[in-house]
């Protein structure tokens, strides 16, 4: 058995650092969205997240537009990997008890 809980205790370790390098990496991406709105029939794009109880709009350029979808796309498959790690942990503390 204590085999079995050293190596449930790297696991852990090596979650805990997975989990501190993910967030590191999300604080550097935008949060929100990408409104799309069409002005006087062109369209332009704008990230869009909430700030308290306000919507606050960035406009972003076009060239800029691919650029922010792969950020944007980025920081939720980095949530969901951290749901993830996170509920991997909640089981191992319960067995490592």
């Amino acid at each position: 058995m204590a085999i079995l809980d050293e190596v449930l205790l790297e696991e852990y370790e090596r979650m805990k650092k997975m989990r501190v390098v993910m967030k590191a990496e999300m604080d550097t991406l935008p949060k929100g969205y990408i409104s799309k709105k069409n002005i006087y029939g062109r369209q332009y794009h704008y990230l869009q997240r909430r700030e308290g109880s306000k919507i606050v709009s960035t406009f972003i350029s076009e060239k800029n537009v691919a650029e922010a979808e792969a950020q944007i796309q980025r920081r939720k498959q980095l949530k969901a990997s951290l749901a993830e790690i996170e509920e991997s942990m909640k089981k191992i503390e319960r067995v490592i008890r």
